[in-house]
């Protein structure tokens, strides 16, 4: 599947989720904690990044609470690998995304949006012979939307369609997971 088709599909889960949404059974009213560890969590989904084929992404987060209403803050690491031609590239990423939430009245299921920086340690294991640096360190802005289900009070499941631009390893990623919230 191309990139073109993966991003079609992804978006098209995404708004057929968000659609269903409102069918959803009313969620309790949530009062933001502001700034501070709200949660923490885990990430895994595909990542296609250009000019490699598509592999499997692993990743941790925090929920670093609200600075305003509907506005979370979510520190996280982020970790791909996949061969290309006789050669492995590797992504490390830490970042930050800034995600605006839009709850839909009446329904368990908020979709968001969002977009945030990331610091990318690309590395390029190339065969013995071949001369050049083969790491690199890269800023990285990324883009993304997704959903967001509180199933318990302190559990949260989400998924999530993001874009990041990073130079010579642009990446789409369908991720999902959880977040455990911590209940103060």
């Amino acid at each position: 599947m191309n990139r073109n088709g993966s991003f079609l599909g992804a978006l098209i889960v995404a708004a057929g989720l968000t659609a269903s949404s409102a069918l959803a059974a009313p969620a309790a009213p949530a009062e933001g904690h502001g700034l501070g560890l709200e949660g923490l969590g885990a990430r895994i989904g595909f990542v296609d990044p250009e000019g490699a084929s598509s592999t499997v992404a692993l990743g941790l987060h925090v929920d670093a609470g609200e600075f305003v209403r509907h506005v979370h803050i979510m520190p996280m690491l982020e970790y791909w690998k996949v061969g290309v031609s006789g050669l492995d590239i590797k992504d490390l990423m830490f970042g930050a995304d800034v995600n605006v939430d839009f709850p839909v009245e009446g329904g368990r299921v908020i979709p968001y949006a969002g977009g945030g920086l990331g610091l990318h340690f690309v590395s390029f294991d190339v065969p013995p012979g071949i001369s050049g640096d083969n790491s690199k360190t890269k800023l990285g802005l990324n883009i993304q939307g997704g959903i967001r289900n509180q199933v318990m009070p302190n559990l949260g499941i989400f998924g999530e369609v993001k874009y990041a631009f990073v130079s010579d390893v642009n990446q789409l990623k369908v991720m999902g997971g959880f977040t455990y919230n911590f209940i103060y």
